[in-house]
């Protein structure tokens, strides 16, 4: 097992509850993955104020809720500790190590895969590998931060601090600039609306117009509704009926300074913020179009505007990255995978990835289920579908998703919560017929005495 964020966790709790016997390699000093703030091993970039932008129902495991007590979105050190108990409470820690990277995962001409680990910092220390029949990626896919590819004309001469969201930690640094923010999504939102309060100018931009969600919708969390009969419409019923509830609940884009989006509501991931919409209205932040290009201390837009700019955050996204991975073996390009029910790589036996994927909601009661169709792939119980009829359903896939989300990177591995969830049920019945045809026939047995020959 290849972390100890969520996915991890969640894999490990199945993992132990069937006595599967396994190791797994963390490479920080504690678990939890990007929600330990200040993580030594370098993968998280929680700020100091994030709170979970999906409810603590929709977020918890199936197997542990979280406490009563906690807010409706809590903040970043309940979820670690939410973390934390669930790793307590079902015995995982004796199976960590902590401070351990994994530097290469090969596969080997005989079966099984080569793992090479070393403690992490010790880059002169020969690593020591060891022998696996199955290995479990969930390194996570919001820790290698994405800059805008190609980069921005003339941004190598911007002279004010330029950082990735990722680096972002607190909005001090900030008070009294001209700050640019770009991007669209949630952490580009939260972090332009903290930004603004001390900040004397605040810019968003970004390249293409999009919803913003509440975190709340008729008294409840929006996320909910992921579960409620809207969700279960057809998408040509769903997409206008959350943009005619989104417009009843927060009025029209153009109220906030924001263009209307030529795109549904779920065509793509959704950015939830309050605060920002908040802002947008105080005018603290101004909506801007795309940048065209940077000078010393400025920023031309696509609409021919410009502004004078003192430093900028990239909230741009992340690359999917797999350092321990030969790129010939596995990789992710255009933010893509090659994954039957985004976890199998077809062809490549005993390699399988957590958490590789990217709801409009919560992951967290994704994970228990997908790491008990694992577990039964590791023991036999269940069997998959032949390399070509994988590769054949990662086809059909790839075309629904493309009709459905926007070709982007940020939406190569986006997934519908319901959709996602029916499929691993319907491949855990089929994998187990699979399984039970393939195994060998059980001998004859004899319980009473033997028949008679028959003397004809």
């Amino acid at each position: 097992m290849i972390g100890a964020g969520p996915s991890g966790l969640a894999a490990s709790k199945v993992l132990t509850s069937r006595n599967v016997p396994f190791d797994c390699f963390e490479a920080g000093s504690g678990i939890g993955g990007l929600w330990r703030y200040g993580n030594d091993n370098g993968m998280s970039g929680v700020y100091a104020s994030l709170h979970a932008n999906i409810s603590k129902e929709s977020m918890s495991f199936s197997s542990l809720g979280m406490p009563e007590t906690y807010p409706v979105f809590p903040h970043h050190s309940k979820v670690l500790a939410y973390l934390e108990d669930y790793a307590a409470s079902f015995g995982l820690h004796r199976h960590i190590l902590l401070g351990t990277e994994v530097t290469s995962v090969r596969p080997l001409a005989d079966g099984g895969w080569e793992v090479a680990v070393r403690r992490r910092g010790d880059a002169g220390a020969e690593a020591v590998t060891r022998r696996y029949s199955e290995v479990v990626v969930a390194n996570g896919h919001h820790w290698d931060p994405r800059l805008p590819e190609p980069a921005v004309p003339g941004a190598e001469e911007f002279e004010g601090p330029a950082v990735h969201s990722h680096d972002y930690r607190v909005p001090e640094p900030y008070a009294g600039l001209r700050v640019l923010v770009l991007g669209m999504g949630n952490s580009a939102c939260e972090i332009a609306a903290e930004i603004s309060r001390t900040a004397a100018r605040t810019f968003l931009s970004a390249r293409d117009p999009a919803h913003v969600f509440p975190k709340m919708l008729l008294g409840r969390p929006a996320d909910h509704l992921a579960w409620s009969p809207l969700s279960g419409l057809p998408g040509c019923v769903k997409g206008p009926a959350m943009k005619l509830l989104l417009r009843l609940a927060r009025g029209a884009p153009a109220h906030y300074g924001l263009p209307e989006p030529g795109r549904g509501p779920f065509a793509a991931h959704p950015s939830t913020s309050d605060e920002l919409l908040v802002q947008l209205a105080r005018g603290a932040v101004t909506p801007k179009p795309g940048v065209r290009s940077f000078g010393r201390d400025t920023a031309d837009f696509t609409d021919g505007s410009s502004e004078h700019v003192d430093a900028v955050v990239y909230a741009t996204g992340y690359s999917l990255s797999f350092p321990f991975l030969d790129p010939s073996v596995f990789a992710a390009p255009g933010g893509r995978t090659e994954l039957y029910l985004r976890t199998v790589p077809p062809r490549l036996p005993g390699l399988y990835f957590m958490g590789l994927a990217q709801p409009a909601g919560a992951a967290f009661p994704l994970l228990e289920p997908q790491a008990e169709w694992i577990a039964g792939l590791i023991e036999g119980t269940v069997a998959l579908p032949s390399p070509t009829d994988m590769t054949r359903a990662i086809a059909r896939e790839r075309k629904r998703h493309d009709t459905t989300y926007v070709p982007t990177y940020r939406h190569g591995i986006e997934i519908d919560v319901r959709s996602y969830r029916r499929a691993l049920r319907r491949e855990l019945r089929a994998g187990g017929r699979r399984a039970r045809r393939a195994a060998p026939p059980l001998p004859a047995t004899v319980t009473g005495p033997a028949p008679a020959a028959d003397t004809g």
